[in-house]
């Protein structure tokens, strides 16, 4: 994940799921937190703090999502 890139906040996250871009990655780690900007939904153009865990790229988002329903 890089500044820039375009990511989907995930469907068990209050405001998910949400296409946002990528502002800036603290860089402690895997479970940092990653600063991203709405791109859709009601809260476009807010940019928040949203752990790691929470957010995967487009393209891995439907087995990300398969993975954590699978879970429970």
């Amino acid at each position: 994940m890089k500044v820039g890139d375009l990511v989907k906040l995930a469907n068990w996250c209050r405001n998910g799921p949400a296409l946002m871009q990528v502002m800036e990655i603290d860089p402690l780690g895997s479970w940092g937190m990653v600063s991203a900007q709405f791109l859709q939904g009601p809260k476009i153009g807010s940019i928040v703090n949203v752990t790691k865990g929470n957010i995967f790229s487009i393209e891995k988002y439907e087995g990300a999502m398969k993975k954590h329903y699978e879970r429970r």
